[in-house]
Formats: C-alpha cells, sequence, structure tokens
C-alpha cells in the first residue's frame, strides 16, 4: 500500500485489477452520478453487494427487452413497437399509405412499379 498522491497522509490503496479476475469475467466499470453513487453507498451499509444488483438489472432488463427467443416475436409485434418507439415528426406531412397494413403498402408499390413502365 502507498499513500495518496494528493494527500501524503492518506494510504493509496493500489490494486490490479488484471490479476483478480480471470478472464472470462470482464470487468465492468460504471460511472455514477453523485446521487446514485450516495445510494450505491447506502447499499453497501446495508450489506447489499452492489455487483449482485448490478447483474441483477442487467438480467431483468436482458429479459424485458427479450421476452423470447428473437425467432418466436411476431414481425407485426416488433414493428408496431419501433412505430411506437420512433414516430414521426409533427411537421412530416401524413404517408400516402399506411406503412402498418402490409397488403396496402404491397399494393402502393405494385402501382407506384406499374406507372414506372
Amino acid at each position: 500500500m502507498g499513500t495518496s498522491r494528493s494527500d501524503p497522509a492518506v494510504p493509496a490503496l493500489d490494486v490490479k485489477t488484471h490479476r483478480l479476475y480471470i478472464p472470462l469475467m470482464p470487468l465492468l466499470n460504471v460511472r455514477l452520478s453523485p446521487e446514485d453513487a450516495r445510494r450505491a453507498a447506502e447499499l453497501r451499509e446495508d450489506g447489499i453487494q452492489i455487483s449482485d444488483v448490478v447483474r441483477e438489472a442487467i438480467r431483468a432488463e436482458y429479459l424485458r427487452r427479450r421476452p423470447g427467443r428473437p425467432g418466436n416475436r411476431r414481425p407485426s409485434l416488433l414493428v408496431k413497437e419501433i412505430l411506437e418507439a420512433l414516430p414521426d415528426p409533427a411537421d412530416v406531412p401524413p404517408r400516402a399509405v399506411d406503412s402498418t397494413d402490409r397488403r396496402a403498402v404491397r399494393r402502393h408499390i405494385a402501382a407506384k412499379l406499374h406507372r414506372r413502365r
């Protein structure tokens, strides 16, 4: 253990993280806001392992975003989610065809191609 570079009276903890973790266990560094850092410190004081909280949050978010295997999701639901997440801006004029109706889109494209010939 050395001393802190900013204050020689404060001992510094020199940790070589590459010796603590095996290659199969990646280390994830996360920057926290002061408020989140305070919350994490309170959790630690209560005996909660922050790494367990992070792992649980990652697993929950992963399952929320991928409820089933990717091949099991209906394309119509995927399109609906995309359109809800990314709506057209207010200043864009309405489309000539409903992009969620595949048959209407097919007729519209066929008509456009037919007019070109």
